[in-house]
């Protein structure tokens, strides 16, 4: 395929390093994105805004410092030392020589990385073999509940990101069992479910949902126990009001029938007509009655 540069897209340059060339296989997208804002920013920016910028947690910030520090590329000033301490290896300090000594003389090392490839259904990249090598050694879970979250990324396509993410959640949650984290996938299989059912009810195809959209999501089944049932009609009475989709006109719906302990349609139907009768004999009320108003005034009304 062949390319070229559109120059009417392009008002500035970004200088970068040319020894970063040397890194380019190896170097994670987080971790040269990381790089590249803190060059084309003028001012100094914190971990925190780069992490906001970049919609990453600050450890992967911190750990891209990392990186680029060992490379020689970054220097961590020496007050800033005793606050960023290299406590953990990043996945790419992890070298070749690790990799080939950790399969070589590691069984279950061996064993993670044949199934791991069963699963992926090809050879592991280094990469992968990093990541996988990184999350034994580095989260201490067992051989057979890494591959219980590698099956499950894989069949759900997340990417090696989410695999490495769903695995510090286990550890620091302290799921090491293999119970515990059979019914954390469980449980994080559900919510994918619940999530894909949201997006179809509400007509989402193009795009995925956002990490807002899904909290919402979360709240509206784990904490207000709400069926998709629900959520589809709280979505049909927003669209029917406004003309679009808000999930946060959906979260208003769906409070307020959270706090009346409103749980089913035929709940709705039942307040529904409740409230028809109730505005229909008020309406009862205030109409006039012309035979009435005719007795007390007369009029003359021609033939």
């Amino acid at each position: 395929m062949k390319y070229e540069i559109n120059p009417k897209k392009i008002n500035n340059l970004t200088a970068l390093p040319n020894e970063i060339k040397e890194y380019l296989r190896e170097v994670s997208g987080d971790n040269f994105k990381v790089l590249f804002l803190i060059f084309s920013e003028k001012n100094f920016l914190s971990c925190f805004e780069i992490a906001t910028k970049l919609d990453i947690t600050v450890s992967q910030v911190e750990d891209a410092i990392r990186f680029w520090k060992f490379k020689g590329i970054l220097k961590i000033p020496e007050e800033e030392k005793a606050i960023i301490k290299i406590e953990k290896p990043s996945i790419e300090q992890i070298t070749t020589k690790e990799l080939i000594e950790a399969k070589n003389e590691n069984k279950l090392v061996t064993m993670l990385f044949k199934e791991a490839e069963m699963l992926f259904k090809k050879p592991l990249r280094p990469i992968e073999r990093r990541t996988l090598l990184y999350i034994y050694e580095f989260y201490k879970l067992d051989v057979d509940i890494i591959l219980m979250v590698l099956d499950f990324c894989i069949r759900n396509k997340k990417s090696l990101k989410q695999i490495l993410l769903i695995c510090e959640k286990m550890a620091d949650e302290d799921l090491t069992s293999h119970e515990e984290a059979e019914n954390y996938i469980k449980k994080l299989t559900e919510n994918l479910n619940i999530e894909k059912q949201v997006k179809h009810s509400f007509g989402i195809y193009e795009r995925k949902l956002s990490t807002n959209e899904k909290k919402y999501i979360n709240k509206w089944t784990e904490k207000y126990g709400f069926k998709i049932n629900m959520i589809k009609l709280a979505f049909n009475i927003c669209v029917d009001r406004t003309g679009k989709l808000s999930f946060q006109y959906i979260e208003k719906i769906l409070q307020n029938w959270k706090k009346s302990n409103i749980k089913t349609p035929k709940e709705i139907e039942q307040l529904n007509l409740k409230k028809s009768k109730s505005n229909e004999k008020n309406n009862k009320k205030t109409s006039y009655n012309l035979d009435e108003i005719l007795s007390k005034n007369p009029l003359y009304i021609p033939e």
